[in-house]
């Protein structure tokens, strides 16, 4: 029976949650900075709602992968 890294999956783990909350934080600034400001007139709500989604999705994926990590490195 092999034995598992999990000090390597925590690492791992990390690395992708890091990258997650990147990518989150990306979506915020559109959401809050750059497409309202360009699109005053609320053309693109669609757009906007569908990023408000995006932007939950990330945080919720984050904190799995932060848990999972946590996990790991037990």
């Amino acid at each position: 029976m092999t034995s598992i890294d999990l000090s390597s999956i925590a690492a791992e783990l990390a690395v992708i949650a890091d990258a997650v909350d990147r990518y989150g934080q990306r979506v915020t600034s559109l959401v809050q900075g750059d497409l309202p400001r360009l699109d005053p007139e609320g053309r693109h709500d669609d757009l906007l709602s569908a990023l408000h989604e995006a932007e939950r999705s990330l945080r919720v994926a984050h904190r799995g992968l932060a848990r999972a990590q946590r996990l790991a490195g037990t």
